[in-house]
């Protein structure tokens, strides 16, 4: 092509990557919201117009499932030789707890789906392969995975709802049962519940003395 020609009209715009594009849209999540956010206002704040990022994305919900991916990369997912299966449990998924607590604000949880989605694919495959390198059996996997995943999503979509709309507590301390209600959605009640999630996990695979470990040379 001639030096002077024009680019044609759908070429992408080589100072906007997915990459720029997706961390400026985490940024701006955080301040407003998942829901408050619009390819015009993002276009905006990056001195584009709209046009620009639609040559990067089909739409804004393809946007949106990439802001949650880039978010689930702050994961700790890294393979730790010699970890036991039990404690990459604990670990990976307190790891997700910071993450969304990370971006509260952000309301992460509007754009998830299922852990097949575009936006938790990469990560659930990144999950899914620590454990299988661990040796786990695929069928108490299945059936971990399961479990794991739907107390996550329940647990931290309504601790975070709670932290936004925090009420205080009765001036006269209330009856005895609101102190534990008020704990139901604290680090301590997450441990708790993954404890009960990794002695049934046991439970399930029995008499399998579950010595699951991530091999030694694991990300050599």
């Amino acid at each position: 092509m001639p030096q002077n020609s024009p680019a044609p009209r759908n070429a992408p715009d080589q100072r906007l990557n997915r990459e720029v594009i997706l961390a400026q849209a985490l940024l701006m999540a955080d301040e407003q919201g998942l829901e408050n956010l619009s390819v015009r206002k993002l276009a905006g704040a990056l001195g584009k117009t709209a046009m620009s990022l639609y040559r990067h994305f089909d739409s804004m919900d393809e946007i949106r499932q990439g802001i949650v991916a880039l978010a689930f990369r702050e994961v700790d997912t890294a393979p730790v030789p010699g970890e036991r299966w039990d404690d990459t449990v604990r670990r990976t998924t307190a790891s997700i707890r910071q993450m969304e607590l990370n971006h509260a604000r952000a309301h992460l949880y509007l754009a998830e789906g299922s852990a097949w989605d575009p936006q938790l694919r990469e990560h659930t495959d990144r999950v899914q392969k620590l454990h299988r390198e661990q040796g786990i059996p695929e069928d108490i996997l299945k059936r971990a995975w399961r479990i794991i995943d739907a107390f996550l999503s329940g647990f931290i979509v309504n601790e975070l709802q709670e932290l936004e709309h925090e009420a205080p507590a009765p001036a006269d301390g209330g009856p005895d049962w609101i102190e534990t209600a008020s704990g139901a959605y604290s680090e301590q009640a997450f441990r708790d519940g993954i404890e009960i999630i990794i002695a049934s996990i046991r439970g399930l695979a029995a008499p399998d003395p579950c010595e699951w470990r991530t091999p030694e040379d694991a990300g050599r």
